[in-house]
């Protein structure tokens, strides 16, 4: 069981959703709460991952009667970023504090440290060497996580824990194990519905609908993995059609490059719109451009689109993303738009798009672009393939965007 190993560090690949977060904040109460107890620190990856762990937490306080401070919020000033910590001090002396991000300072923190949805952190590797620092000096490492494609350092983690070359302490909770130990008579409870065998097979089979081709990543702990063209897309999910209704939000997502050689990849822009649920790919435009001719392009496809259409595009990593970012809006003043740097690996984020399409959500605008478009999504398997990846990186940015998954929220000017 998760709370009861006390492992110096342990490690857990888990389904979604299954609860493993909230048992670690009752954890980290109860163990808070101790004479001989120790401090906390939680790492999530945005905000609300970190606020909902300090809540966890204050719940499990009041269950247990535990003697404590309400939630303090404070701010830890970086050169790059500012970092809230949200902290709750119990009489023993001990604290759990909640971060929404890595401070640079982390390798000076004594005690426990737990690190969720591992494989969504910029840079987990930098962030697994400084919590072993942590681990020399008595504390403790958790580490649990969905998957994030077969690549991801999560990944090669949990296969090293397997094979033993890691000596971690090795968990995996996949749905069928959750199930098996309660977790839909729970939502049955929680939701005030009656359970019967009958339903809870009907609501993992809707489960597994939904996720479509993700189900085995997400529910499963297989991590995501393409194989040749067909593998992530096909053709015939694709519905076209003649008009896109009234309403909605609308995208621009672009990828950009800028460079001109035949080799070298494409500027990629996707227009999506969403209404009623049903997502409308309504322009998609590849070209290689010198940079330029690349401003031309987003100035002149902006104006086309109008100021209806908010713009996005992935932000490089390391200096680059916000030099881009500024010249960009420059380039775009008085449209709304920001650059964004999404959580997930591109493969994993193209499956969420094509689950949707496969659960009939995603219609295409008939244009002469169709062709084009729909060859590239066909033939991407998430190898790097001028245009095709390019394509299928801006139609994944769009769609996540659009659908609220795994990315910072830009900050539209």
């Amino acid at each position: 069981m998760w709370t009861r190993d006390s492992s110096p560090i342990k490690i857990c690949e888990k389904s979604r959703r299954i609860g493993i977060s909230w048992a670690d904040a009752a954890d980290s109460a109860l163990v808070a709460a101790e004479i001989n107890g120790s401090d906390s620190w939680y790492v999530g990856y945005n905000f609300d991952m970190s606020r909902q762990y300090i809540e966890d937490v204050a719940y499990w306080a009041r269950a247990y009667n535990l003697a404590c401070s309400g939630i303090n919020e404070s701010v830890i000033e970086e050169p790059n970023k500012n970092i809230l910590a949200y902290t709750i001090r119990f009489d023993s002396g001990f604290k759990v504090t909640s971060l929404s991000s890595r401070p640079a300072n982390l390798r000076s923190k004594k005690g426990r440290l737990r690190i969720d949805e591992a494989a969504f952190h910029d840079d987990l590797e930098e962030l697994i060497k400084a919590a072993l620092a942590i681990n020399m000096w008595g504390g403790s490492v958790a580490i649990w996580s969905t998957h994030n494609g077969k690549d991801n350092y999560f990944n090669q983690l949990i296969e090293k824990c397997k094979t033993g070359e890691l000596n971690y302490s090795y968990h995996r909770y996949d749905l069928a194990t959750a199930i098996a130990d309660g977790l839909y008579r729970r939502i049955c409870l929680v939701s005030n519905q009656q359970w019967s065998i009958e339903r809870e097979y009907a609501w993992i089979e809707q489960l597994r609908k939904d996720y479509g081709i993700n189900a085995r990543e997400e529910l499963d702990c297989i991590p995501f993995e393409a194989k040749g063209a067909g593998s992530v897309f096909k053709r015939e999910w694709f519905e076209v059609v003649d008009q896109v209704p009234a309403g909605g939000r609308i995208v621009r997502f672009w990828d950009l490059a800028a460079s001109a050689k035949i080799s070298a990849c494409y500027t990629a822009g996707v227009k999506m719109k969403k209404v009623d649920g049903i997502i409308y790919v309504m322009d998609a435009i590849a070209e290689q451009f010198e940079p330029a001719q690349t401003n031309n392009l987003l100035k002149n496809t902006a104006v086309r689109d109008t100021v209806n259409t908010k713009i996005a595009w992935e932000l490089e990593g390391g200096s680059s993303g916000p030099r881009d970012q500024v010249r960009i809006r420059e380039l775009l003043e008085g449209f709304h738009c920001a650059g964004i740097r999404p959580r997930e690996s591109k493969i994993v984020r193209a499956s969420h798009f094509a689950s949707a399409a496969l659960r009939g959500e995603v219609r295409i605008l008939r244009g002469d672009w169709n062709e084009q478009y729909l060859d590239a999504l066909y033939h991407f398997d998430g190898s790097s393939k001028p245009k095709i990846t390019d394509l299928t990186d801006a139609s994944s940015g769009a769609y996540s965007f659009l659908d609220g998954q795994k990315i910072i929220q830009p900050d539209f000017n």
